[in-house]
């Protein structure tokens, strides 16, 4: 996994061994897997997500946004500061009031 985190944007990189352990991890397996085994590129800003690939193209029917939210959440969840501009819409979004996910 690499990010890079600017002031204003996030950038997150994820290889294909990367997307494949997170489908299968023990307790947590996703076993119908659109990600897993992929490369995986996203961008978000304050508003969301900026730009999308696997495999290095933009999918014309991507995965589906649960699993995307889920990966996504999970990679940017530990390195993203809660006062970051791309906190509410990468992980706040998903934590409910006591701090716990809402999924």
């Amino acid at each position: 996994m690499r990010t890079q985190i600017t002031p204003s944007s996030i950038k997150l990189w994820l290889s294909a061994s990367d997307t494949y352990n997170w489908a299968h991890k023990s307790g947590a397996y996703w076993p119908c897997s659109e990600i897993s085994g992929k490369r995986l590129f996203a961008e978000f800003d304050h508003n969301g997500l900026v730009d999308f690939a696997l495999n290095g193209k933009t999918p014309d029917d991507g995965p589906s946004a649960d699993e995307f939210n889920a990966i996504t959440f999970d990679a940017l969840r530990p390195v993203v500061p809660k006062d970051h501009a791309c906190y509410p819409v990468n992980v706040g979004q998903f934590f409910g009031d006591d701090g716990l996910t809402t999924a």
